[in-house]
């Protein structure tokens, strides 16, 4: 495994990462549709891909299948875009640390033990685990259950300590 090599999330592109290195870095399609937006970084990453120093790159389903269950067991998967789910697949496939400031992202990796490298200072000190509850009831549920089974009323996430990073 390179340690030069990323996989970058949209936030790194926004902040220039692709740039700032000569190594290849890593990303999917979902994320480089996020970020191609930005007309002034459109040809200059489109240089980078041309180059080799980008790479796009979608991960096997397996793996795919593997974060999701993940995300269901935290409650991370309601919180996670198809982008987010996308990129924790290949840095597992690849064995290559994320480079990222999503925090949802940032437990999960963590999680399954994924290298993750934050742009701010500040990182992940808490990993988590997402339940639902009741405002009403105070009942917990799973957290993708949307709905109290008890009184109707729309349910809110809070965390539960798992443990400390």
């Amino acid at each position: 495994m390179d340690s030069n090599q990323f996989i970058l999330d949209a936030n790194a592109f926004y902040a220039g990462m692709p740039f700032l290195s000569s190594s290849a870095s890593y990303t999917t399609n979902s994320v480089f549709d996020e970020v191609k937006h930005i007309k002034k970084s459109y040809y200059g990453l489109q240089a980078l891909i041309d180059a080799g120093n980008l790479k796009v790159l979608e991960p096997e389903e397996r793996f795919l299948r593997q974060i999701k269950a993940v995300a269901k067991k935290t409650g991370d998967i309601s919180t996670l875009s198809v982008a987010d789910l996308s990129i924790l697949a290949l840095a597992l496939q690849l064995k290559k640390t994320i480079i990222s400031d999503d925090y949802a992202v940032a437990n999960m990796a963590s999680q399954l033990n994924i290298p993750i490298k934050n742009l701010s200072a500040k990182g992940i000190r808490t990993i988590r685990k997402w339940i639902a509850f009741c405002i009403g009831c105070d009942k917990a549920y799973d957290s993708n259950i949307t709905e109290c089974q008890l009184c109707g009323n729309k349910l809110r996430r809070r965390y539960r300590r798992a443990s400390r990073h």
